[in-house]
């Protein structure tokens, strides 16, 4: 695998944990303060919505976290590309 395509995928992986990071903390605050992100997003994420959104979010949280965690030291394992003169 060229090293371009596994540093697009770590890239990538990066992304999608940021992504689950910030849906994770909104609907967390969503519990404890559901008025203001009720009216944050305009009715969309009530309090039993976040609850259920937050407690679905953490398998693929720590799934992602733990592809975040091992992806660099495994790629290069695996990986390794041939040294061409």
């Amino acid at each position: 695998m060229k090293k371009k395509t596994v540093s697009a995928i770590g890239l990538s992986i990066q992304i999608v944990l940021l992504l689950l990071l910030l849906a994770y903390g909104l609907t967390g605050y969503g519990i404890t303060e559901f008025r203001t992100v009720q009216s944050m997003t305009f009715g969309l994420i009530t309090k039993p919505v976040a609850f259920e959104i937050h407690n679905n979010l953490i398998i693929p949280f720590l799934l992602v976290l733990l592809l975040h965690i091992f992806f660099k030291p495994l790629s290069r394992l695996f990986f390794k590309e041939k040294n061409t003169p």
